[in-house]
């Protein structure tokens, strides 16, 4: 299960940032394989004034509200299950009624030594967590 952090506007509607977290957590699912009952995902509200991302980039036009950032850090992905989350999420996106333009995704791909969770144990270096790995 990766870990998300999902850094949105200070004053964002608590609904709203529940669908969020619901939308991110649906679309890893289906393009991650990641587990129904999985997740770790830490979700800060940032004022809009430390939230200082370029309006316009890369052919991208923001709106004036600063973009909701995903940064996932996970298990090694390929390029096809990344490029589908994204697809994924930006639909799922403009489905509740948010721009796809005002979501900004960055992922870190982590090995399996990286990974603690918890009493110390690097949990995926034992030879029967493998299998769970390859949907972490």
């Amino acid at each position: 299960m990766p870990l998300v952090n999902i850094n949105v506007w200070q004053g964002m509607p608590n609904d709203q940032i529940d669908q969020i977290h619901e939308a991110v957590h649906a679309c890893l699912v289906k393009a991650w394989g990641i587990p129904e009952n999985g997740g770790f995902y830490l979700i800060t509200e940032r004022p809009p004034s430390r939230m200082r991302i370029q309006r316009t980039m890369w052919g991208i036009d923001r709106s004036a509200q600063p973009p909701i950032l995903l940064q996932i850090t996970s298990s090694p992905r390929s390029r096809e299950m990344k490029t589908n989350f994204y697809k994924l999420i930006a639909a799922e996106f403009a489905r509740l009624g948010l721009r796809p333009e005002d979501l900004f995704i960055s992922i870190t791909p982590s090995n399996p030594e990286d990974w603690s969770f918890g009493n110390g144990i690097a949990q995926l270096l034992q030879s029967n967590a493998s299998d769970e790995s390859n949907r972490l």
